[in-house]
C-alpha cells in the first residue's frame, strides 16, 4: 500500500515551550497534557523504534483528544499512518516528536 505525504503550507505548532514550562494551558488542556503525558510513559520503550514509537505518540493523542474508540477503530490505522508519515517528512515536527521520545521512554 502506497503512503502519501501531504506537505501543509501552515507552521507546525511548537510544543516544547509548552512542555519546558515556558507557557502555560489552560485547566482543560492541561488535564488532557497531563493524560497523554502518563500515557507515554506507559507506551514508549526505549527499544521502540523511531517509527513505532512517533505511531504510539500519534494514537495516543488522539485517544486524549477524541476518545480511546477513535485511537482503536478499525479505520483509524491508515490515518494513524498518514500523520506518522507526515511527522517524519517535516523536519521541525521530526525534531519535536524526538524530543518526546526522549523524554518518555522508559
Amino acid at each position: 500500500m502506497e503512503q502519501k505525504v501531504i506537505e501543509s503550507t501552515s507552521q507546525p505548532i511548537e510544543i516544547l515551550p509548552y512542555m519546558l514550562g515556558k507557557r502555560k494551558l489552560k485547566n482543560k488542556e492541561a488535564s488532557k497534557i497531563d493524560i497523554f503525558e502518563k500515557g507515554l510513559q506507559n507506551e514508549i520503550k526505549k527499544t521502540d523504534t523511531i517509527n513505532s514509537a512517533i505511531t504510539k505518540i500519534v494514537r495516543m493523542a488522539l485517544a486524549c483528544e477524541y476518545g480511546a474508540a477513535l485511537a482503536k477503530s478499525k479505520g483509524a490505522d491508515q490515518m494513524i499512518n498518514a500523520i506518522v508519515a507526515g511527522i517524519l517528512s517535516d523536519q521541525d515536527l521530526r525534531k519535536q516528536a524526538l524530543f518526546i521520545i526522549d523524554r518518555f521512554a522508559a
